[in-house]
């Protein structure tokens, strides 16, 4: 298959996702100082075997301050030129417009006046003709002449605006004429009355005076109105020579903007291209690795299968998955682990070539995809050197510290032939090698019934409590001085109804991964409880009984009220309870595990440090942690006396816990030079085989009677067989 790159700026503006919070400016290597010192950068291709970091600032792809203040500069003119061309093109409407209502206004004013003047006239033809023929309707026509004239004054004043200073006449004119109607109206009455030769005598006494003044203002105003014209037409021609400038400043201005719109609209599309670069990296790729993400794996493979069916070579599959990540992930802090998620991805791109795909599968997760091999010793060479490269010693927040991966690996056309069959078959491979831890295993089909048994596991474990199928066993604890029974470890089993018993090493981890290890953690307490109140009733003395918190359980909100409801609820004596618990839970948050231990110190019973050596021991952590009581973990104690280096570790934590006052159980004893080393060391307490296996209540009943008439213990007890394993069979059960 052909390399199918990733545009620069796409891939630059997603390394902008990588940059160091630690380090402003400079961003993550895969081999860069202050994540793992011993290697490397690798030359390795964008889009198949993962990210080069070591990039400047220039050069992932955010744009710079000139070319943003480019872009700002540029949409300000554009908007500038708009806005110009927009203003410039209103006022010459707007000028045209008010020109043209002005100069129809006026003109319809000139014509109300010349109508205004026939109006006139007429009246006055019709009166002479009254005089000389004495035709009373000659008078009426006059009068109605002069009304319709009347009218016309009213729409004077409408038009009025045409010649705002010319108002007052018309309101005048107005006057004269309704005075002449009057006056006709008088004329009328007594021609009615009289007779004619008293209208004629009255028309004389007047003498017309009024309508010769409404002539002459019409006179006038005819005159105001064509000055007015005048003036407008040489307005006009004043304007249609500034309306061709006009016209000119706006066909720059829409060139202008028309290539200031092209300028930007270019420069959007070269923008908008790289942001759907972008985002197509930003889709197809991991943010924090810069490794190919699901997406573009599924692509990658299918691309990989239909190349291998038409071609006739084979495509494999690796699944890796890094063990014990959660553990650093929550020690260090998630800021540590996504470093180191960033230096493994750096690693696995250095192992394969760079035709293959390492991809990020989520989580702690990874896949590569092996296209073309020729045998599964290819393969197996691949997954060594990656076991190899990955358990390499690396450096993070000046911790240096090592990861173990476990690999499973799938092969095309035998264990599939798409990407949901290969990525099922490697990851059920992927388990089965976790078992062994920082190993790799091949896919077979006998490692389905593995998977199916531990589903079903899983669920039936759901159900467990309430089908009442859990037990508590019993392992006492000796004082080393006096033999004696000092406490009770109590220690979860789980009685299958079909697989039957199950031990701690199947059922914890189980418990852990689905949650129901704070229920079962909460049973627990309350049956040992019960269970030590029983023992009293039955006339046994008291015995301090001692209860496992896990890493959940510790973590829970509720635990120190479900602690204190418990014994509340079984009338316990807070001092004969003892809770047990692993260093490494608590190193996430130090000072609240502080708080929550002095808070249950508080309640009165009693805490101890398990598996103590294990974790991140020192008399500088240990001074500030409430404790009564530490516990030599048994891989310690297993090689004693005869190890040196297992001597030198039980001598110093006796050392250590003497010096600041603490008590000390070495668990795992199984041998009687064991027991006299530890004794002799000074060791308080002992737990193991060689003492008791866990028993349950009723043997343990018996194991109490028979001790209380035995001072001493001469040597191992003889006990039943232990319940028969469902895998992974041993002659002891860890962790038991």
């Amino acid at each position: 298959m052909g390399w199918n790159p990733i545009p620069s700026g796409a891939w630059n503006a997603g390394l902008a996702l990588l940059s160091r919070a630690d380090a402003p400016g400079k961003l993550i290597g895969f081999g860069g100082s202050g994540m793992d010192s011993g290697d490397s950068r690798p030359r390795v291709e964008e889009s198949r075997r993962g990210p080069d970091l070591e990039r400047s600032d220039a050069q992932t792809g955010k744009p710079s301050r000139f070319r943003s203040r480019r872009f700002a500069i540029g949409s300000l003119v554009a908007l500038g030129i708009l806005a110009a061309n927009a203003f410039v093109s209103y006022r010459t409407i707007a000028n045209l417009i008010d020109a043209s209502r002005t100069v129809e206004n006026t003109l319809k004013f000139v014509g109300a006046l010349k109508d205004i003047q026939d109006f006139v006239t007429d009246s006055q033809i019709e009166l002479r003709g009254y005089i000389i023929g004495g035709d009373r309707d000659r008078l009426i026509q006059a009068q109605a002449s002069l009304g319709r004239a009347s009218n016309l004054v009213q729409d004077l004043y409408a038009l009025s605006a045409a010649i705002p200073d010319k108002k007052q006449q018309v309101k005048a004119l107005d006057t004269l004429i309704d005075e002449e109607i009057d006056r006709f109206g008088r004329l009328l009455d007594i021609h009615r009355r009289q007779g004619m030769p008293a209208a004629i005598r009255s028309i004389r006494a007047t003498a017309g005076a009024g309508i010769k003044q409404i002539q002459l203002l019409t006179s006038d105003l005819l005159a105001a109105g064509d000055a007015q014209l005048g003036r407008r037409s040489e307005q006009a021609r004043r304007s249609s020579d500034i309306t061709v400038v006009t016209a000119v400043v706006a066909t720059l201005l829409n060139v202008g903007l028309l290539l200031a719109v092209f300028l930007l609209a270019r420069r959007e599309i070269k923008e908008r291209r790289h942001a759907e670069e972008v985002v197509r990296f930003a889709a197809t790729h991991d943010p924090l690795t810069g490794l190919p993400n699901r997406l573009l794996l599924a692509e990658r493979v299918n691309r990989a299968l239909g190349a291998a069916r038409s071609e006739g070579h084979g495509v494999a599959m690796l699944f890796i998955d890094l063990d014990r990540f959660k553990i650093i992930n929550d020690t260090l802090g998630h800021g540590a682990g996504d470093r180191l998620l960033q230096n493994v991805a750096g690693r696995l791109a250095r192992c394969v070539r760079r035709s293959d795909t390492v991809a990020r599968q989520g989580g702690d997760e990874f896949v590569v995809l092996i296209e073309a091999f020729q045998g599964p010793g290819d393969l197996a060479q691949i997954a060594e050197k990656i076991l190899l490269e990955v358990a390499a010693p690396m450096s993070v927040y000046g911790k240096e510290f090592q990861i173990t991966a476990s690999i499973g690996i799938s092969t095309c056309p035998d264990h599939g032939d798409d990407m949901r069959a290969l990525l099922g078959s490697a990851d059920i491979a992927m388990y089965r090698a976790k078992q062994q831890g920082n190993a790799y295993e091949f896919y077979a089909k006998q490692m389905i019934a593995h998977s199916v048994e531990r589903l079903e596991l899983e669920t039936a474990l759901r159900q467990a409590l309430a089908r009442d199928e859990l037990r508590l066993h019993y392992q006492p604890k000796v004082e080393a001085r006096t033999r004696r029974v000092t406490g009770i470890e109590c220690l979860l089993r789980w009685q299958h109804p079909t697989l039957g018993p199950i031990m701690p090493d199947q059922v914890v981890p189980l418990a852990e991964e689905t949650g129901l290890i704070v229920p079962i953690g909460k049973w627990a307490l309350r049956t040992a409880c019960l269970q030590a109140r029983q023992w009293v009733r039955e006339g046994l003395p008291r015995i301090r009984i001692a209860v496992n918190l896990s890493a959940r359980q510790f973590m829970s909100p509720t635990l120190l009220e479900d602690v204190k409801g418990t014994i509340a609820e079984t009338g316990m004596d807070p001092r004969w309870v003892e809770l047990e618990v692993t260093e490494s839970v608590m190193m996430p948050d130090p000072e609240q595990a502080v708080k929550l231990l002095r808070n249950l110190k508080a309640i009165g019973v009693r805490i101890t440090i398990d598996d103590f050596g294990t974790g991140y021991s020192s008399l500088a952590y240990l001074k500030r942690l409430p404790i009564d009581c530490v516990k030599i973990d048994a891989s310690f104690v297993r090689g004693i006396p005869v190890d040196a280096s297992d001597v030198a570790i039980c001598d110093t934590i006796l050392a250590m816990a003497g010096s600041l006052g603490l008590r000390v159980v070495a668990e795992g004893v199984e041998t009687a030079d064991q027991m006299r080393f530890l004794e002799r060391r000074g060791c308080d307490e002992i737990q193991g085989y060689y003492i008791s296996k866990p028993l349950p209540a009723e043997d343990l009943s018996n194991y109490l009677r028979g001790r209380e008439t035995k001072s001493e213990l001469t040597g191992a007890h003889e006990v039943p067989s232990r319940p028969k394993l469902v895998v992974n069979a041993e002659r002891r059960p860890p962790g038991a």
